[in-house]
């Protein structure tokens, strides 16, 4: 009898030990993240005007833990332009602290700060070793935040989003939806706590799409009201107009995978609903970009970008960018990149002007 339980015993004891070893590294603290750090050129065509500039482009450090086998904790945090405090550079901010929930791969909830799933790069945005771009298209390039009004474009915060996927034949139906704070939030601490809505009402949006291994495609869309500052407005236009203005962004994404042929295009229409006819806050952005493998480890693209900001009756501006790059995969883990970018500025308010760039970049994308 002795010599049968010794041995069922001992099963037992490394079954349990077993578990403890799986649950503990389940729940271990996983610490990992990105950064490009880029060197770029930038010379006006019909003017003496030159620059180089080093720049920590991105970095984003990610705490992750797995607190069980349906939930996950989530956090990024993101330091931009050579963060300083001590020098007023760049930015630092918590983009990401959320907890998912895993209940199928047809129904996911993600709860707490998190970037919404709108288009195709708007979740991936920050993930810059896995995109081919120095500078990423247009109102995703968080180095741009002071140039372009990114979120404007995108719906940038949401704090609760259920999402997921629905296998059908060499299909699978990808679905979400998202609330989160309208952008009327409170920046100024004279009036009470800052980072908190001030309106009551929503972000809300989602996106529905389809994909297989060649082709991935889907629309996009957010609903929020904004209450625009009175600064910003032009003369004759009463605080009355400005309430509770509606927002919609409508936004679609294709992509293509052909053999060594890739193919990836966005659009995004943000249009106001105002009732001032001489009013007019619309903006558009269009993408397109064509890449190939050309070795294992090389790979080239060619895209064109453009961006149209209105602020009528005060300025109307668009911007036209052709640019080509290429990525090599250098070692695990580090990706060597090269962009040229002919930036074309044009604006027609308040004063027509028109201006001519080019870039060069050259940069050093690390997984870590």
């Amino acid at each position: 009898m002795m010599r049968m339980t010794l041995p069922v015993l001992a099963l037992s004891l490394l079954c349990g030990l077993a578990r403890l070893h799986a649950q503990t590294a389940e729940r271990e603290l996983n610490i990992f993240g990105y950064f490009q750090a880029s060197l770029g050129h930038n010379k006006v065509v019909a003017r003496p005007v030159e620059a180089n500039s080093f720049n920590l482009q991105q970095l984003n450090l990610f705490l992750q833990r797995d607190l069980t086998t349906n939930w996950r904790a989530f956090v990024n945090v993101e330091f931009v332009n050579t963060y300083s405090s001590f020098r007023n550079w760049g930015v630092l901010s918590l983009e990401e602290a959320w907890v998912s929930y895993h209940a199928s791969r047809q129904f996911k909830v993600k709860l707490g700060l998190q970037v919404p799933t709108f288009n195709n790069l708007n979740e991936i945005k920050n993930r810059t070793p896995l995109l081919p771009y120095i500078i990423r298209p247009l109102i995703y390039e968080a180095s741009l935040n002071e140039v372009i009004a990114l979120s404007e474009f995108l719906p940038t915060r949401a704090f609760v989003q259920a999402y997921g996927f629905i296998p059908w034949r060499n299909w699978k139906l990808d679905h979400a939806v998202f609330v989160g704070d309208s952008p009327n939030i409170n920046q100024d601490p004279r009036y009470g706590q800052t980072g908190v809505d001030t309106t009551k009402s929503f972000l809300v949006g989602g996106r529905l799409g389809f994909r297989s291994n060649v082709i991935k495609l889907g629309v996009s869309a957010s609903f929020d009201e904004l209450d625009l500052q009175k600064a910003e407005l032009p003369p004759g236009i009463s605080q009355d107009e400005t309430e509770s203005v509606s927002r919609i962004r409508l936004g679609g994404d294709l992509c293509l995978t052909l053999g060594k042929f890739m193919w990836e295009s966005e659009f995004v229409r943000v249009s106001y609903d105002d009732d001032n006819p001489i009013l007019d806050l619309s903006r558009n952005f269009y993408y397109g970009t064509a890449g190939y493998q050309l070795s294992e480890r090389l790979y080239a693209y060619l895209g064109y970008w453009i961006t149209q900001e209105k602020a009528l009756p005060v300025a109307d501006r668009e911007l036209t960018v052709p640019t080509v790059g290429v990525a090599y995969d250098f070692r695990e883990g580090v990706w060597l990149k090269a962009q040229y970018a002919r930036v074309r500025f044009d604006a027609t308010k308040p004063e027509p002007v028109k201006d001519l760039a080019d870039y060069y970049y050259l940069a050093v994308s690390v997984v870590f």
